[in-house]
């Protein structure tokens, strides 16, 4: 093979892998690309096939708390962008209306893991009656956010909403 067919050959297989790669993640929304607005309910909810396999995923892997405040468990130890899960809100992000993650992870480790994935920085303000809190609009009707008690918080919540209610 000459010099110059190898590296052409490794650009068209990379180049099909992505575009592989990206055909998965837009027909499969899964746990990391809801929470964090690559993927959002608002574009496939018309659509149940598109979410069959999330929805099966949620139903074998995850027991439902309502009389605890209507959240998801884990039925065995998950992730979410490598932190550990400790609960799952299918239709709510803190006082808004989306999707979010509660992490057992601390709010800087949240908020690093959100904006590798993302590649971009999140905007953070000061402490507020809520906590403190970080946010990235991605789009229309589509934020993804970081959320603690406090920076010293064992836990954060991870999302990403349409919605806010007020």
């Amino acid at each position: 093979m000459k010099p110059a067919i190898g590296p052409r050959l490794a650009i068209v297989l990379f180049s099909q892998l992505s575009v592989a790669a990206a055909g998965a993640h837009a027909s499969e929304p899964n746990l990391d690309t809801l929470t964090t607005c690559r993927d959002s309910w608002l574009d496939w909810k018309d659509d149940p096939a598109r979410g069959a396999k999330f929805t099966e995923d949620l139903h074998a892997n995850y027991t439902y708390q309502q009389d605890r405040g209507g959240f998801l468990v884990p039925k065995t130890p998950r992730s979410l962008l490598g932190l550990p899960v400790a609960r799952v809100y299918p239709e709510s992000a803190g006082m808004a209306v989306g999707f979010s993650v509660l992490v057992n992870s601390g709010f800087e480790a949240a908020r690093k893991a959100v904006e590798k994935t993302l590649g971009k920085p999140l905007k953070c303000d000061e402490k507020s009656e809520e906590g403190f809190g970080c946010e990235l609009a991605l789009g229309p009707k589509k934020t993804v956010f970081v959320m603690a008690e406090d920076k010293s918080s064992k836990s954060a919540l991870i999302g990403c909403y349409y919605f806010y209610e007020k």
